[in-house]
């Protein structure tokens, strides 16, 4: 048995433990910190080769407990990180062969994401922060680049970008165009994702926010080509 996690997406670096779970020990186990897994949700991680339970003869899933923290890792790098499934895939795959991943915007220990991404913010506490001025984020609010106290995650790299964006003499009303645009991808991708959403089950929203993730990715990849182009020129 141990030579089968060995072999398959269960592993991090190597077996540690021989006991097993079944599917409804793994959702007991993480229920706590995942009220919302499902039965479904780890069919389709194994669906989509992140995750591979061992069988039985009687073809009933057996996890370990690399499986278990396999999992949650997905799970958090998901809904924490928002990363899509293919990011998730090679970050594991690196973890695997015993290396230090990086991930989009530098290494995380997953276990610290939740708390960072449920973390509020006061007033004093972003500017202290991000040294953003009241009045930056005035402004900020006004074009809707900000949102009202309590501030959180979002808000916080928002206002990081704001203050370094100064440097060059952009300020938040010249940002109008960016936060128009992102408002037009977000219809797009929620156009999409609504068939998927409809059917109102903790897979289907997975499936939807990997949609979501993908999508959003692409957009990110045109944007960082355009831009890329013109800097080419002036480059050049």
């Amino acid at each position: 048995m141990a030579q089968s996690a060995r072999n398959d997406s269960g592993k991090l670096s190597s077996v540690r433990s021989t006991k097993l779970f079944n599917i409804g020990q793994v959702l007991n186990t993480l229920s706590s910190t995942f009220p919302d897994l499902t039965p479904s949700k780890l069919r389709f991680l194994e669906e989509q080769g992140l995750v591979s339970p061992a069988r039985t003869e009687s073809g009933y899933r057996k996890f370990t407990e690399l499986h278990i923290e396999r999992i949650q890792i997905i799970l958090e790098l998901q809904r924490d990180q928002y990363l899509p499934l293919k990011v998730i895939r090679s970050y594991l795959a690196d973890l695997d062969e015993g290396k230090k991943p990086m991930l989009p915007g530098g290494s995380v220990n997953p276990q610290h994401l939740r708390q960072s991404r449920d973390k509020r913010l006061s007033l004093i506490e972003l500017i202290s922060e991000t040294a953003i001025t009241s009045a930056l984020i005035q402004e900020a609010q006004e074009v809707a680049l900000l949102g009202q106290e309590p501030f959180d995650a979002s808000d916080l790299e928002i206002a990081r970008a704001i203050v370094h964006l100064q440097r060059f003499g952009i300020q938040p009303r010249h940002l109008r165009g960016i936060k128009a645009s992102a408002e037009r991808e977000i219809g797009i991708i929620e156009g999409v994702v609504a068939p998927v959403l409809s059917k109102n089950d903790t897979a289907s929203r997975s499936r939807a926010a990997h949609y979501a993730a993908e999508i959003e990715n692409q957009f990110s990849n045109i944007r960082a080509e355009l831009v890329r182009s013109v800097i080419a020129r002036i480059d050049g």
